[in-house]
């Protein structure tokens, strides 16, 4: 009963207080108006309110919010460019990368994402991301001319000239504006010169010199140019304009004397070095030597006796300038006087320090090697002889007096002594080409003609331009009956003088040995049209043609120059060497000296 009685109590007071909470609460309602709440805008689609939070700078909010959402569905590109672009304006650029990169391999035609890649490895590294990128995008888009640029520069930073070159090539062609054309001519002549290609960065150089002629700098350059590519003459022409507009420039006036002697214009360097003594203090240093300068040129010119009595003068004021006395030695050595010469060289011996005095016994022996040529072209063989060995004396190891006396031991048909020196000489100097065809004449006159072959074919692979090798070498393989080689041989040497009417013969004859008559009456004629009077040419020609030669007659013979191989066997093989006359044509060489003529 207690019990009903408190439960009964307890809910009638909790009614009471419900009613009491109730009026409360309507009468501040009735007083105050209730304030609404913002509600967040309701967007249609992601990409919407992605944009929305980006307009916003809301940078932090999109990015948690795109990484959600790209956790969904990883190939929107549109929402990972967004966060990528939003990253990058935050200064997450490692990030924002790594979602470029996501964007490429989503999709590699994307220009757009190529060229920010592109840029931002330009500028952060590494350059080889870079050249990827901007590769790329000249793949797709050819024309695309700040990429070609932006490559070129990434190119000469990575020392890939060649690459560099050839975009900024592409630029200059398509380049338009003047201005420019001139500035890419000096990039592209300065990649030039960092790949040693001097005669490209010349030619470029040329070209704005062209279109701005007072340039000083340009012209220096391209003296400096002409002088690397041995260009003597435009080196020249670019320093007397040089003189021209800077005036009597004492070094490049100096240049141009050498020039002068360089091109063995003696009379010119003659007026150049008076031209520099002119100007000259004659205490400086260079004055003397200037002046021994000025008498060499007179010597090459001819001029010797003036030379002479100039040099003479000079060693009466300067009597201890041993170059006067070299240069007088070498002006009575032009002159025949060789006794002279050799007596001034002995007189410089006791004047100059040992390593200078080893020069000029080398000097002493080559002068008494020429002053015994000279008694051996006059005919006084014993002196001649007796000459060349005090030559040796002076120098044992001097290979030009050893060669000397193999080509008049050769003209006195002293065949073996001949061999002998060559042999010498070659071991001497065993990369001289003339030494083992000298060798290969006096084995073949002696009757050696494969140990000729065999010397013929080292000058040929020493000097592949030694045409007089190359005929001897021609002719001693018909003589060894080995007739397709010397006919391939013979039209080697057409190459490099393809009017020689000797060798048209020679070729004509391996022809007509293999029975290419044909080609055989080619050549005969060739050889006869370059020289009327070849009586060899014109013998073998009438005898193929059964008739006498008429060269107003025209005639048919094939035009074809490719060589055919032929059955050596099938061939002439039962020819002895007496049906080829080997000397006669070569005694008939009038561009190439003979065997006999080389030795004259």
């Amino acid at each position: 009963m207690n019990i009903l009685l408190i439960l009964g109590l307890v809910l009638f007071i909790g009614t009471i207080m419900w009613l009491y909470f109730l009026f409360i609460t309507n009468t501040v309602t009735q007083q105050e108006p209730v304030k609404e709440v913002a509600k967040e805008p309701v967007y249609t689609d992601v990409m919407e309110r992605c944009h929305s939070l980006y307009e916003q700078g809301l940078h932090s909010e999109l990015q948690r919010y795109a990484q959600r959402e790209l956790s969904k569905n990883f190939g929107d590109v549109d929402l990972r460019r967004i966060l990528a672009q939003s990253l990058m304006e935050t200064g997450n650029e490692e990030m924002a990368i790594m979602h470029y990169e996501a964007l490429l391999s989503i999709n590699s035609y994307d220009i757009e994402t190529q060229e920010i890649l592109a840029r931002y490895y330009s500028e952060n590294g590494p350059k080889s991301r870079a050249i990827e990128h901007y590769e790329q995008i000249l793949m797709y888009d050819s024309g695309n001319i700040n990429a070609v640029e932006t490559l070129a520069k990434l190119y000469e930073e990575i020392q890939e000239y060649e690459k560099s070159i050839e975009m900024y090539q592409m630029i200059l062609e398509a380049e338009l504006d003047e201005t420019r054309i001139v500035e890419l001519r000096y990039i592209l002549a300065d990649l030039y010169l960092k790949i040693n290609n001097t005669e490209k960065s010349f030619e470029i150089y040329e070209k704005i010199h062209h279109n701005d002629e007072e340039n000083l700098e340009v012209l220096i350059l391209l003296a400096d140019l002409a002088y690397k590519n041995k260009y003597w003459q435009d080196c020249l022409k670019y320093y007397k304009k040089i003189i021209a507009i800077v005036g009597d420039d004492f070094e490049i006036l100096e240049k141009i004397a050498h020039l002068y002697t360089t091109l063995e214009d003696w009379d010119s360097a003659i007026e150049a070095f008076k031209k520099i003594l002119s100007l000259e203090d004659n205490s400086s240093a260079n004055f003397l030597y200037h002046q021994n300068e000025l008498c060499n040129a007179m010597i090459k010119s001819g001029r010797c006796k003036e030379a002479i009595s100039l040099l003479k003068d000079l060693l009466t004021q300067n009597p201890k300038e041993t170059s006067f006395a070299f240069t007088l030695a070498q002006a009575y050595t032009i002159m025949g006087e060789f006794q002279i010469g050799v007596n001034l060289y002995n007189k410089l011996l006791d004047e100059l320090p040992s390593e200078q005095s080893e020069i000029i016994i080398k000097y002493i022996s080559n002068l008494i090697c020429a002053w015994a040529q000279d008694l051996f072209k006059k005919g006084e063989y014993n002196q001649a002889f007796d000459k060349f060995f005090e030559a040796l004396k002076y120098n044992e190891e001097n290979d030009e007096v050893y060669f000397q006396l193999g080509r008049c031991n050769y003209q006195i048909k002293s065949f073996q002594d001949s061999i002998a020196h060559f042999k010498r000489a070659i071991s001497i100097k065993p990369q001289e080409s003339m030494y083992y065809f000298g060798l290969g004449c006096a084995y073949d006159e002696s009757g050696s003609t494969k140990l000729a072959k065999a010397a013929f074919q080292d000058a040929i692979n020493i000097n592949p331009m030694n045409v007089q090798a190359r005929i001897a070498y021609a002719i001693s393989l018909t003589k060894e009956l080995e007739y397709a080689q010397s006919i391939e041989q013979f039209n080697n040497v057409l190459k490099y003088i393809p009017n020689n009417s000797d060798t048209l013969y020679n070729l004509a004859l391996a022809y007509e040995l293999v029975g290419d008559s044909e080609r055989a009456i080619k050549y005969y004629k060739q050889a006869i049209d370059n020289d009327l009077n070849h009586k060899e040419a014109k013998h073998n020609l009438e005898l193929l043609l059964g008739e006498p030669y008429n060269p107003e007659a025209p005639i048919e013979y094939i035009d074809d120059e490719v060589i055919e191989e032929k059955t050596i066997a099938q061939t002439k093989e039962t020819q002895n060497e007496e049906e080829f006359d080997f000397d006669a044509p070569l005694e008939q060489n009038n561009s190439n000296e003979d065997f006999g003529s080389m030795f004259s």
